[in-house]
């Protein structure tokens, strides 16, 4: 009977031994899924922040080569989706968190859209920013309930661990097996780079104009649900000014709106006709730059996220659009 046992454990050990041997070699050939890569890489010290439209637009690659003799590496896109990353208190932790300690002199580029600012109209209270200012401050805030408060952005403890042990056992949507057959990313859609950069390996929307119009139908069917159903939100334009307010202790802070397709603009005005003016006034008082390139025309892959192409050409243009502003 021992010797029975000491087998098993044995054998045990064996498969545990080679279980953990593939998921080290998956997470060593690159490619785990289109959000891990992020938690993985040590903390940065200049940051891209926002939706997926700042996760595909910006190459934080192409503002370091521009801008790294200017402000502290490394650089990362920490940038999620609507879903997991508007700005709130989850994700204010998470970037609290994702910082490099020590950081002075970073960059910070927070993208912005309505979207990113909204909050469903069932959870919207006050409505004046000063009345939920004076609310947060004197404690008297009847808890708005953010949608993304059980999402992984909020609720992952660690940030910066290779291997992120919680995020597999947590948010790794798909076997572990399949890290070790994954291994070849040359037929991965999603891509994402080490510098967070997530690239969409998508054809040019040239090749295929009815594949392109049905995805622009779709993502317009989307946001249109949202407008319905959503409001700009007080107390995400508070959460806002928390980010600006604990990054500028440690560099640079640039708001920035992320070109998208004409349809989506249009739907964006229509929604939220003032918000540029808001977010001038916001940039003012704050004094900081609002670099706002919605009317840039560039091609996208769905009417709402640049092409991987586009990217490039978009983050060399805002990397040389901050190298022009006064340090």
């Amino acid at each position: 009977m021992l010797k029975l046992v000491l087998r098993l454990a044995g054998l045990l050990g064996v498969v545990g031994l080679v279980a953990g041997l593939g998921l080290a070699a998956g997470l060593r050939a690159g490619y785990v899924d289109a959000f891990y890569a992020r938690f993985a890489a040590p903390p940065a010290s200049s940051l891209v922040l926002g939706t997926s439209r700042a996760a595909q637009a910006i190459k934080p690659g192409v503002l370091a080569a521009q801008l790294g003799s200017r402000y502290q590496g490394p650089w990362l896109n920490y940038a999620f989706t609507l879903a997991e990353s508007p700005y709130g208190p989850g994700y204010l932790s998470s970037i609290e968190r994702k910082l490099a300690p020590g950081t002075q002199h970073g960059l910070f580029v927070l993208a912005v859209d309505p979207w990113s600012l909204s909050l469903p109209k069932n959870v919207q209270r006050d409505k004046s920013l000063q009345d939920y200012k004076s609310r947060v401050l004197n404690k008297l805030d009847g808890r708005i309930v953010f949608p993304e408060e059980k999402s992984m952005v909020s609720q992952l403890a660690s940030v910066s661990q290779s291997p992120n042990l919680d995020y597999l056992a947590h948010y790794l949507h798909k076997p572990f097996y399949q890290l070790l057959l994954d291994t070849d990313s040359a037929h991965v859609i999603e891509r994402l780079h080490p510098d967070g950069w997530l690239e969409i390996a998508l054809p040019p929307p040239s090749t295929n104009p009815a594949l392109l119009h049905r995805r622009m139908a779709e993502k317009l069917v989307t946001y249109r649900a949202l407008a319905a159903t959503n409001t700009l939100a007080v107390a995400r334009e508070v959460s806002l000014q928390q980010t600006i307010t604990f990054l500028q202790k440690h560099g640079r802070v640039v708001l920035v709106r992320v070109p998208t397709g004409p349809e989506m603009a249009a739907l964006e005005q229509h929604y939220q006709p003032d918000f540029d003016k808001r977010l001038t006034a916001l940039a003012t008082q704050e004094k900081i730059p609002y670099l706002n390139y919605i009317d840039q025309a560039y091609p996208t892959n769905d009417g709402n996220h640049i092409t991987r192409g586009a990217a490039e050409q978009f983050s060399q243009r805002l990397a040389a659009d901050i190298a022009r502003l006064a340090p």
